[in-house]
């Protein structure tokens, strides 16, 4: 099916009135009439049921703009930022962050991306979790500053940006509770929270590993935490413990809750994330550029700030 006929199935689907749908698409009924005539011939099967004052949706017709619709909007989606990249630095960059430093680099990188390109604006949106990469997907987000690693074949992974010590998150009445220090064999037998399912199994391996370096187990919870907030409230709640970058022990001081650096485990870093069909947005590469360029001042203590060119 061309779009245009496309167009034209979901427009009249939508408003039922042939009339209404010329009007809506700026074409004649006739055309309208003739495309929808023209699919059902080829389908073979009736996809309206009309008389001169009634136009419905057959049920193969509801089941065809069922399968349709996220089809046509993935394709208007493509166009549209195609569209963009061709014309430039104008329109609107949705970016998210994932935790409380990630987002000063992005309004921080705003300001300067915004001064420089007048024509473009930047929202920026927080991601939990549990959505990985999904909002770059869904189109809902165009740039994510999260936490690392995303190794996804449809996604571009432009640059890191920080790196840090990694900590974890113990009830105060935890018997390790009184250390500053503690190593992943510490923790064996203790429970990780559990993750959502859309969370990938790579990076909850790394992140909420099931075995210490000498293979003794690490528990995980069968329900999903999908915010640091419901992980922090099992923690204090001593249903489990949390692993966490340089930022807990700097954002996150409460009385019912001790952290401890984790001296042997690799180091947290946070990235910049896009859709590899996007690769050629110059907003995309400008905004990357300017995070880069901010962040050496803003990394907190325990934190480095990782200077690396953006791939392309």
């Amino acid at each position: 099916m061309e779009r245009a006929e496309m167009e034209i199935f979901l427009t009249l689907s939508e408003e039922l009135h042939f009339g209404r749908t010329a009007e809506r698409l700026h074409v004649t009924t006739g055309l309208v009439s003739k495309t929808v005539k023209k699919i059902e011939r080829r389908l073979g099967v009736a996809l309206f049921e009309r008389t001169s004052r009634h136009v419905a949706l057959t049920p193969v017709g509801h089941g065809l703009r069922e399968d349709l619709v996220p089809l046509y909007e993935g394709i208007k989606r493509a166009l549209d930022r195609a569209e963009m990249a061709g014309r430039g630095m104008h329109g609107t960059l949705t970016v998210g962050f994932m935790g409380t430093q990630a987002s000063r680099f992005l309004y921080a990188a705003r300001e300067v991306f915004e001064q420089r390109n007048p024509h473009c604006d930047v929202r920026v949106i927080e991601t939990q979790l549990h959505h990985h990469a999904t909002q770059l997907r869904d189109g809902s987000a165009d740039l994510l500053l999260i936490t690392l690693p995303v190794d996804e074949p449809d996604m571009t992974m432009g640059a890191v940006i920080t790196r840090s010590e990694r900590y974890i998150s113990l009830p105060v009445n935890h018997r390790l509770a009184g250390r500053a220090e503690v190593s992943m064999e510490d923790l064996a037998g203790e429970t990780f929270i559990g993750v959502p399912e859309s969370v990938p199994r790579y990076w909850s391996d790394l992140h909420l590993p099931e075995r210490t370096p000498a293979d003794r187990p690490i528990r995980r919870r069968p329900e999903p935490c999908t915010t640091y907030a419901e992980a922090l409230g099992q923690v204090s709640a001593g249903r489990a413990v949390v692993p966490g970058d340089g930022q807990l022990p700097l954002l996150y001081q409460r009385p019912d809750i001790h952290f401890a650096r984790i001296t042997d485990a690799p180091p947290i870093e946070h990235g910049l994330v896009w859709r590899a069909c996007d690769d050629t947005d110059q907003r995309v590469r400008a905004f990357a550029d300017a995070v880069l360029e901010i962040s050496p001042a803003l990394a907190p203590p325990g934190t480095s700030a990782v200077e690396r060119r953006v791939p392309g």
